[in-house]
């Protein structure tokens, strides 16, 4: 986990540009000139960064022709040789870059440049629409879109607020609440967030004529799967539950028959990708991508999609406006035109 709160504490490193009558002066290009000035040399421009002499002249002549005007000029002779200077017009832009580049990095030093609101978990509209609302306001948000069980990991550990998940209980068929009851996860909440669509994704027209998950057992059907870990995974074994009860058959036996049943995807719009450009014929997922990529959806069950988050954490701010702006009526009706649909209980706390 200390690679986790590097990467959390990662900080910016912005590149300086100019901009002269429309033509751009590259970070790159401005240091060249203040090397050329600090050197003196061409030659010993090129042994420093171990670039070519001929490459080096013709980058100074390529800005000389774009700006309209000379950066260097030779100045013959003399004790020692002869040298390079810049003009007047290149002194002018190296001057411009070191003032710019000083106050630049000044306000980084001075600017809090980490989101106020980090959210993991799976990948879902509703959670997008969401974080819109929440930086209209002003702040700024992460989303990690890696799945349910990673985005509860990367809570647990302390890199995210939030994790969006929608993990179904294969023996009970109930979500979310049943990974309260894993000891791992005992120190957190879980707050009401809505229902969507999830079902088959195929081909327009349907053309393998899928429409029971007992259809995922014919030969001349190939599944595009989630990763493990992912909702719609946990999704699938459900349903390859109910079909082993139905049938009497287990269901190793049942996964054996599954073509693509070992295949992994990690994202919602991977894998109906995948049935897109015809390397499978269905996909399990949301409604929502199978009306962004134009394919066709065969619903199969409603699902619930909570957000789980630390307990201390309830009295921070960002929560706070986050469950604010779950409850909103804003929310409730933008998120009701994507095929989400909110509860009375939307916001409130599973458990306390």
């Amino acid at each position: 986990m200390r690679l986790l709160r590097e990467l959390k504490d990662a900080k910016p490193i912005v590149n300086v540009e100019l901009e002269v009558s429309g033509h751009k002066i590259t970070q790159e290009d401005l240091e060249l000139l203040e090397a050329i000035r600090e050197k003196g040399s061409i030659r010993r421009v090129s042994a420093e960064l171990n670039v070519s002499y001929r490459t080096i002249w013709l980058r100074i002549k390529r800005m000389e022709d774009e700006l309209g005007f000379y950066l260097v000029k030779r100045e013959k002779g003399g004790l020692g040789g002869g040298k390079v200077i810049l003009t007047l017009q290149a002194q002018i832009l190296t001057e411009k870059y070191r003032v710019l580049s000083k106050l630049v990095q000044k306000r980084i030093r001075e600017t809090d440049l980490s989101p106020t609101l980090r959210i993991s978990g799976s990948d879902c509209p509703g959670v997008e629409l969401l974080i819109h609302l929440y930086e209209e306001k002003g702040k700024v948000a992460e989303y990690l879109k890696v799945g349910s069980q990673l985005g509860l990991e990367l809570l647990v550990n302390g890199y995210s607020d939030l994790a969006g998940i929608h993990i179904i209980d294969p023996e009970t068929g109930e979500y979310n609440t049943n990974v309260l009851r894993k000891k791992l996860y005992q120190g957190l909440v879980l707050i009401h967030g809505y229902w969507r669509e999830i079902g088959f994704i195929v081909e327009k027209g349907n053309p393998k004529n899928i429409q029971s998950p007992k259809d995922l057992l014919r030969s001349d059907v190939v599944l595009a799967n989630r990763n493990k870990g992912s909702g719609t995974h946990l999704f699938t074994q459900y349903l390859l539950r109910e079909i082993s009860k139905e049938i009497g058959s287990p269901i190793q036996a049942l996964t054996r028959r599954i073509r693509g049943y070992s295949s992994e995807y990690y994202s919602h719009r991977e894998a109906s990708l995948a049935v897109l450009m015809k390397k499978a014929d269905v996909t399990i997922g949301p409604r929502w991508v199978a009306d962004e990529l134009g394919l066709e959806f065969i619903p199969l069950a409603r699902e619930k999609f909570d957000f789980a988050t630390r307990k201390e954490l309830l009295r921070k701010d960002a929560i706070r406006d986050f469950i604010s702006l779950l409850q909103s009526q804003q929310f409730r009706e933008e998120a009701s035109r994507i095929g989400i649909y909110t509860s009375q209980q939307t916001g409130t706390l599973l458990n306390k």
